[in-house]
């Protein structure tokens, strides 16, 4: 196996899986020479399990029947014997000096060695076109990846609860690398799209390409969307990730990477960041251009995403995979016959998505809050991450006792906490609280039964008790700031945009 960079690694791990249980296979891992992107590499394979790496180098003095590669910029006049290049990508979308993406060079295909694995018949015919040497060099398989996401749909719930967005939508940002990638011209894009969707309705998850991971590093990451991790985004490796939110996602916002396909293959609403010179006119990614509708980050997100219509961009995906259902047993079937041996019976194992691992998520516990009264006896709320959104006359800010950043515990007007408390309890933690950040109205805390206390700067103290099996003591809290600056009935109706609960006051004035 010639791993080259992150891609390449992630792809040459899952086609391993092809040989599992075969005694008569043995692989031998190889460190390609530098690359820009290979940071990250030597940690994938230690993840892996792999401990015996031969460098590059070295490769002449090992014995070898087929070379196995994702990437083609590896060397191939020094590969003796077949090779297998699997694709990285979908397709050939994309324009590089020199060619096409994904295609080698055409000294490499002279040698009649270099088998290029695609996922569809009409990459042959543009392959053919662009490149004649390519002409008796490919072998269409169809795209393994696209079969294990269609198979891992029926494991929805489980990946959407993993997620934590059961009664949410979930919205997938997805970027490709490079200067014209959803990222490379709006690195403010999850800052607007946590700004700008409520907060109980949606949830926002990053797939970032592997190139940007290896450029910048996890931590580098982590500083780059610090504010926005803590305003809830789920920022997801690219090898346990992505899978799983284009199968949980009810949204995508992406560029003309190859998860735009993907997810146009899956039937998921579609919003494109916009056109890239990059991109090989008349290929799929040019078509999907031309059928999904393009993003406004500064309009109305809510709208766009609503009017995203699938049925315009799953026709494209029929240019892209072929052979649906089938791809995995015919890649184990080419790889078996370039080494000159049966595959096992039974066929391969067909694995579902990984199960999604966000990097350093936790809750949300600053939001800028909007209470307005919908029709009598109805109060809708609209929270927004105060971590990315920034003050507005007409939302109040309310923290958890908890929250990280205590400029934000210094302006707030409600500070409530999670935790069960008796009167007596409650009432001397308002007081603490109250006394401790002075621009504070009010403060709330659960009281148990389905209850919240909420006990204000001027002694008021009301009770609001919800019908709901888990009332949310955050967003009581903020009726109860409300309900303390505009009086109304004592019942009433509270929408989140994610819940519906009727909840009743009692208010206590001092004196």
């Amino acid at each position: 196996m010639l791993c080259h960079n992150q891609t390449s690694v992630n792809r040459l791990l899952e086609a391993q899986d092809l040989f599992r249980g075969d005694f008569r296979v043995r692989f031998v891992v190889v460190l390609g020479e530098a690359s820009r992107f290979g940071s990250g590499v030597p940690r994938l394979l230690r993840e892996a399990g792999v401990d015996r790496v031969v460098p590059w180098h070295a490769l002449a003095k090992e014995r070898y029947d087929l070379a196995l590669t994702a990437s083609e910029n590896v060397d191939f006049a020094t590969i003796t014997g077949p090779v297998a290049l699997l694709p990285h990508g979908l397709g050939f979308n994309k324009t590089v000096p020199g060619g096409l993406a994904g295609l080698p060079d055409a000294s490499a295909l002279r040698t009649g060695r270099v088998h290029i694995v695609l996922s569809h018949p009409d990459q042959e015919a543009q392959l053919r076109a662009t490149c004649p040497e390519a002409a008796g060099a490919t072998l269409v398989t169809g795209d393994p990846t696209f079969d294990r996401l269609v198979a891992s749909l029926p494991l929805r719930a489980h990946y959407r609860r993993l997620l934590d967005t059961t009664g949410r939508r979930l919205v997938v940002l997805a970027s490709t690398w490079g200067g014209e990638s959803a990222l490379g011209r709006r690195p403010d894009l999850p800052r607007r799209l946590l700004a700008g969707l409520p907060a109980d309705t949606y949830r926002v998850a990053l797939v970032a390409h592997p190139n940007i991971w290896a450029e910048h590093d996890a931590r580098q990451l982590a500083v780059y969307y610090a504010d926005e991790l803590d305003a809830g985004l789920l920022l997801l490796p690219p090898q346990a990730g992505w899978h799983a939110a284009l199968v949980a996602a009810d949204h995508v916002i992406t560029d003309h990477g190859s998860l735009a396909l993907y997810a146009a293959g899956l039937g998921r609403p579609l919003l494109l960041t916009g056109a890239a010179d990059e991109t090989v006119p008349g290929s799929p990614v040019d078509d999907l251009r031309h059928a999904a509708p393009r993003l406004d980050p500064s309009g109305d997100l809510v709208a766009q995403l609503s009017a995203a219509d699938p049925s315009e961009t799953r026709a494209v995906a029929d240019r892209v995979f072929a052979h649906r259902g089938e791809a995995t047993e015919r890649l184990q079937d080419v790889l078996y016959r370039l080494l000159g041996l049966d595959p096992p019976d039974g066929g391969p194992a067909l694995r579902r998505a990984p199960d999604p691992t966000p990097l350093g998520h936790h809750r949300v516990s600053a939001f800028r809050v909007r209470v307005t009264s919908r029709s009598p006896g109805v109060l809708a709320v609209d929270r927004r991450p105060a971590a990315v959104h920034p003050p507005s006359d007409d939302r109040h800010l309310a923290v958890e006792e908890t929250e990280s950043n205590l400029r934000l515990t210094e302006k707030a007007s409600v500070i409530y906490r999670d935790l069960p408390a008796d009167p007596a309890t409650a009432d001397t933690w308002a007081a603490s609280m109250l006394d401790a950040f002075p621009f504070a109205t009010l403060t709330a805390t659960d009281a148990g039964r389905g209850r919240c206390l909420a006990v204000a700067r001027d002694g008021t103290r009301i009770v609001l008790t919800s019908s709901a099996p888990h009332p949310e003591v955050p967003v009581l809290a903020s009726v109860a700031h409300h309900c303390l600056l505009a009086p109304g009935p004592s019942a009433l109706t509270v929408d989140t945009g994610h819940s519906r609960a009727p909840i009743r006051l009692e208010i206590t004035r001092p004196g």
